[in-house]
């Protein structure tokens, strides 16, 4: 069946017939929704009755009456609490056993599974389990009337009171709603059908108005289709629906013309997306993406694949000198000139201003690498004839392997970079990047060197990190963060020293100079009559068992008059995988210097709950693994709100670190988090930002 078959005026019956569809549906939705409506708004008076009476009931159990007159109390709010008319409110427990029920008192103390009388009670039971499980739930059962009956679906609510195994319920009769909803049916009905007229009358009326300049501005469509532009639109001077329709033809018919003037610049912008327009050559992102497909193919097998960038030498200086039209020159014959020294084996992109890079899809053998670098070093370097000037230019190459040096392309390019870059440094033709890799280790040598200078120089220092408490919203305590300040390579990441030191025995050293730095510090503060909040100092499990550990840090403290209250000691889960009885010893024993003790990272070592319920420890720190992507990885948001909970069980309580984002702050303050550790709420600070801080008795948004 086709359109064109039919008149305008069979297509406008159409339109209206479709027009009636929609009405008759939009009024359907809308009486749908008005029923939902409705039943929100009994349910928003349910909650709001129950809500009332379970804070009744809180403050009634907390006068602390004796129990048969705190019962006799109940029982009379209980039974005098009536809404709408007849619904009342009945009390029960979390094994859906009745504690009052003022219409039929003879279910109390009853279990609702003992009834014979009652339709499906497995509905009751599942309910009232949800509601202890949520805390509230709006649930169908199947219940008579008090005056008796056959058993009809009852809307039902009930809610946990806090501190008890009670619930507080209620429910309304479904059938109830059954007269105002037929009344609101009377209405949309009646409305349907005066809106259904009108808009019929309204339908023949315009089509008279219609067919005429419908039928010409068709036929000006079907002339633009054929690519006839040059017409002159008709009824463009009208203000209704037609004069918006031909005024539309006619910015479309402009429009066509400029289409096909976007087309052409279009398919220029898709060539740019993966191609260097000077050189014709792949560009940067279309090498990325063959090193990525290529990396995919390997992925099983993991057969080599080779990456050489070709940086030119003094490319810019000729720039300067020739101006950018001569350099493009040289560039396009060095393309050329590479281009016939490859196969198709060989991808060729320009990577950058200055730079090639070639990606060999096959391996050859190592001897065979090192002579197409010869190669291709040898074809650049032959002069060139630009107009009246003869050019010669160099160039360096740096060689990368897959998966030796890399399993990403951006890191296969960037070290092929770096190796071309210090292949210039050290005036050579080519290097391969795992060469640079060994001298690395020599590096990692001389820090290490460096890093026992730096102890005995002092060359360390603090920063801190608040953290805050959610039940107060103000700094609870700080976490103690070293920093090293390398006198010829400035500051180094103590990503790099720290397992550098563990690695090289300085551990324990690094430890102590951190506990007598924050001894020190401590002392100062005191000295200055400034009140802090408790250190956390992260702690090696190397020198946390050490046998003398204990004294020592004792030691340490008392020398600077300092008492241990104001430190807390953080321990990775890895130390919790020594003998439990000998892990527990040492706890007890550090704790009874008056330190208090915090799980670091939990949940991505080798402990559990069940294995700290053992162990005397003061806190646990979920790692910010879990913390990242808490908005968006529900799995994560279940992971956080079980260790919460079972921490709570176990009188821990729960600190949230890395915490960089509003919402991330709202979940945690929602799921009863107790402390909080992130840049959105500080940045580590230096020792006089951080007593600034404290100055300012900062607080956070509750």
């Amino acid at each position: 069946m086709q359109l064109s078959n039919y008149s305008i005026r069979n297509k406008l019956i159409g339109l209206v017939t479709i027009l009636v569809v929609g009405i008759l549906a939009t009024s359907s939705l809308a009486f749908y929704f008005s029923y939902q409506d409705t039943t929100n708004s009994k349910k928003d008076i349910i909650r709001s009755v129950i809500q009332s009476s379970v804070s009744q009931i809180i403050s009634l159990k907390a006068q602390q009456l004796p129990e048969p007159e705190y019962l006799q109390q109940l029982k009379r709010l209980v039974y005098s609490t009536t809404y709408s008319g007849q619904e009342y409110l009945y009390l029960l427990d979390t094994q859906s056993r009745f504690i009052f029920h003022p219409t039929k008192p003879e279910l109390e103390g009853q279990a609702i599974t003992a009834l014979q009388t009652v339709s499906r009670p497995d509905l009751f039971v599942q309910g009232v389990e949800l509601a202890v499980k949520q805390g509230s739930h709006f649930w169908n059962i199947m219940w008579p009337r008090p005056d008796g009956g056959p058993a009809i679906k009852k809307l039902t609510y009930a809610e946990l009171i806090p501190g008890t195994d009670l619930l507080l319920a209620t429910g309304i009769y479904l059938d109830d709603l059954g007269p105002l909803y037929l009344k609101r049916a009377g209405s949309y009905a009646a409305i349907t059908f005066i809106v259904l007229l009108a808009a019929m009358i309204t339908a023949l009326i315009i089509s008279r108005n219609l067919v005429k300049p419908i039928i010409c501005l068709s036929d000006q469509m079907e002339d633009l289709s054929r690519g006839e532009m040059g017409q002159e639109i008709q009824s463009v001077l009208r203000q209704d629906e037609i004069g918006k329709m031909a005024r539309t033809l006619e910015h479309f018919r402009n429009s066509l013309l400029e289409n096909q003037r976007l087309r052409h610049m279009q398919e220029h912008f898709r060539f740019l997306e993966s191609f260097d327009p000077v050189t014709r050559l792949y560009n940067r992102q279309a090498m990325g993406d063959a090193i990525e497909r290529e990396i995919l193919r390997n992925h099983e097998s993991q057969e080599p694949l080779y990456f050489l960038n070709i940086r030119f030498d003094l490319l810019r200086n000729l720039t300067i000198e020739l101006g950018e039209e001569q350099r493009d020159l040289i560039l396009i014959e060095t393309a050329k000139r590479l281009r016939r020294l490859l196969n198709f084996n060989h991808r060729l992109a320009r990577l950058s201003e200055g730079s090639f890079g070639l990606l060999l899809l096959h391996t050859p053998p190592e001897g065979n690498l090192d002579t197409l670098a010869s190669t291709i070093l040898e074809k650049i370097e032959k002069p060139m004839q630009l107009d009246s000037v003869q050019v010669q230019i160099s160039a360096r190459v740096g060689i990368t392997t897959f998966p030796e040096d890399g399993e990403q392309p951006f890191e296969l390019m960037g070290r092929a970079e770096l190796a071309a870059k210090e292949a210039r440094k050290r005036e050579q033709g080519w290097i391969h990047y795992n060469s640079i890799r060994k001298s690395q280790d020599e590096q990692k040598m001389e820090l290490w060197q460096d890093l026992s200078t730096a102890l005995d120089q002092d060359q360390f220092h603090l920063v801190f990190q608040p953290l805050f408490d959610l039940n107060f919203n103000a700094p609870l305590a700080a976490e103690v963060l070293l920093r090293w300040n390398h006198p010829e390579r400035g500051p180094i990441s103590p990503a790099v020293f720290v397992p550098l030191a563990e690695q090289s025995g300085l551990i324990s050293r690094l430890d102590y100079w951190v506990l007598n730095a924050v001894a020190k510090q401590c002392r100062i503060w005191l000295d200055k009559k400034l009140s802090f909040p408790k250190v956390a100092i992260n702690l090696s499990g190397i020198s946390f068992m050490r046998a003398d550990f204990e004294d020592k840090l004792q030691n340490i403290f008392n020398a600077h008059n300092v008492n241990l209250r104001h430190i807390e000691l953080e321990l990775t889960e890895g130390v919790l995988i020594e003998d439990l009885s000998r892990i527990q010893e040492k706890l007890n024993r550090v704790r009874k210097t008056g330190v208090s003790i915090s799980i670091d990272d939990f949940g991505t070592g080798y402990s559990s709950l069940s294995r700290i319920k053992s162990l005397p420890v003061d806190n646990i720190k979920i790692d910010k693994s879990f913390i990242d992507d808490l908005e968006n990885s529900p799995q994560n948001l279940k992971i956080v709100q079980a260790i919460i909970l079972m921490a709570h069980g176990l009188q821990l309580k729960v600190v949230a670190e890395g915490v960089e984002t509003e919402n991330q702050l709202s979940i945690l303050r929602k799921e009863q988090c107790n402390i909080v550790q992130g840049y959105l709420l500080s940045r580590p600070l230096a020792v006089t930002d951080f007593e600034a801080l404290l100055d300012e008795d900062l607080v956070i948004e509750g």
